[in-house]
């Protein structure tokens, strides 16, 4: 009987392994990757390339390759100050943002000079996106400034070409490139965040006329980005992927206070009847009543 369960536990054990072992990545991070010049194009290698985010002080390094090149990978999503020196160079900083699941191109040009002379690119040329099937980025400015119905960050995805919002909201309410609702592969913090049985996302669904049932607050989130050709490491669905990436706090305290007011004298005319239908709530009797 010992044997027994023994080789029932040996079986169980290794199946657990190989399930681990077979999950697919979860990403959270970007890169930054580009080359390191001098004023003749010519490529500068051992140059110490060191990236500081200023909010949570997190600092890499890494020195350039034999033709230039260099790469920081897995960063966290930061507007990082990225500063380049080299023996014989005066020493670059420019600031570069990384955005989850992008890989953010920075070349850096070198001149001539003493290390300890700095030159701050303040406007710099437009950075190039190398990463597949990213179509959007949505920052935190844009998640807490934009007016959305029910603080539903969902409601941004509207900006993202290709992505339809179905009329009157109900459960299944997004659709991205002509996909089914049911195919959009909803990710928080790069941890699958889908509803096996209605399609959408777990946390954050939308519930009747679009209406949030369990709110993601747009105030915890720092971006999120849409693919709507996800590479395979998303696997579970084969729609677009959303990556919402929540924010990781500073070295600093601080808060924020929002409200958000709706009233029926603020809302639109519906295009059929001519006639503003009324906001009701719900009070604690149990009765209809007009917030305005």
């Amino acid at each position: 009987m010992c044997k027994l369960y023994c080789v029932r536990f040996t079986y169980f054990l290794v199946l657990a392994l190989a399930c681990a072992v077979s999950l697919s990545a979860q990403i959270t991070t970007g890169d930054i990757t580009g080359t390191v010049m001098d004023q003749s194009g010519g490529a500068v290698a051992g140059a110490t390339i060191t990236a500081i985010c200023p909010d949570t002080q997190l600092t890499r390094t890494v020195t350039s390759g034999t033709v230039g090149e260099y790469r920081l990978s897995d960063m966290a999503s930061c507007v990082y100050k990225v500063s380049v020196s080299a023996q014989g160079f005066k020493t670059t900083v420019r600031s570069v943002t990384v955005t989850v699941a992008q890989m953010t191109k920075a070349d850096f040009q070198l001149s001539v000079g003493q290390v300890s002379e700095t030159v701050t690119v303040e406007a710099a040329a437009p950075l190039v996106d190398y990463s597949p099937g990213i179509n959007n980025d949505v920052d935190t400015e844009r998640i807490v400034d934009l007016p959305t119905n029910g603080r539903d960050f969902k409601s941004i995805l509207a900006i993202t070409p290709g992505v339809q919002r179905t009329p009157g909201g109900a459960f299944l309410d997004v659709s991205i490139s002509g996909q089914r609702t049911t195919a959009n592969n909803y990710l928080i913090d790069g941890m699958y965040n889908n509803d096996r049985y209605y399609g959408s996302e777990a946390v954050g669904q939308p519930g009747v006329l679009g209406v949030p049932a369990a709110v993601l607050g747009n105030d915890v989130i720092s971006e999120f980005t849409v693919q709507q050709l996800p590479s395979a490491e998303y696997g579970v669905k084969g729609g677009a992927s959303i990556n919402v990436t929540l924010k990781s706090g500073t070295n600093d305290y601080h808060g924020l206070l929002f409200y958000l007011g709706h009233w029926s004298h603020t809302d639109a005319t519906n295009a059929i009847s001519r006639t503003v239908v009324p906001l009701h709530t719900i009070n604690m009797a149990g009765r209809s009543a007009d917030p305005s």
